[in-house]
């Protein structure tokens, strides 16, 4: 959101301004000073000094362009590829190109996000591999996650897979499973 100029509000012949970094008067100052302020200059009596600081507050969230600053990005399908398909079900053989891959499903990179997102289950019926942005209707997650899946064995057989790498393919399903 882009503000072209700051925008006032007059009370008592007096102007203050809603964005408090933008005149010098207002340099530095936290909400709370600036709120002190139109609370002094009569706003507080005639009871909007809570809308003004909550479109204050409102104004200042919305001028980082809507991104969520707190948290990371979601992985993508290569850095999933990389430390966990890569690593777990091509190199071991199961997933891997050739007459019968297991599940048949060949999980190397040229051909994996296709083999996966919202392709059925060959070997159990209604049941999707990848349901992009529903983990939990994943038949991967179950795969991965539950002792006695729908059909064989948790994934992979040998070394199940620690919570870090389970919880990377989870966030790259409920963040859209979109290839890169």
């Amino acid at each position: 959101m882009t503000l072209s100029k700051p925008r006032s509000h007059r009370s008592h012949a007096r102007t203050r301004t809603l964005l408090p970094n933008a005149t010098p008067g207002f340099r530095g100052r936290g909400i709370r000073a600036v709120a002190g302020d139109w609370a002094a200059s009569g706003i507080a009596r005639s009871g909007r000094v809570g809308a003004v600081c909550l479109l204050a507050a409102s104004l200042f969230g919305a001028c980082d362009g809507g991104e969520d600053d707190g948290g990371e990005a979601p992985p993508t399908f290569t850095e999933v590829h990389e430390r966990v398909l890569q690593t777990s079900c091509v190199f071991s053989t199961c997933h891997k190109s050739g007459p019968s891959p297991a599940g048949e499903m060949t999980l190397e990179r040229d051909v994996a996000h296709a083999n996966l997102v919202d392709v059925a289950s060959p070997v159990v019926a209604g049941k999707i591999r990848v349901v992009a942005g529903d983990p939990d209707a994943s038949y991967v997650m179950e795969k991965l996650t539950e002792s006695m899946p729908a059909s064989g064995d948790v994934m992979p057989p040998d070394a199940p897979l620690e919570a870090e790498r389970i919880e990377l393919v989870r966030a790259w399903i409920e963040a859209g499973a979109a290839d890169d």
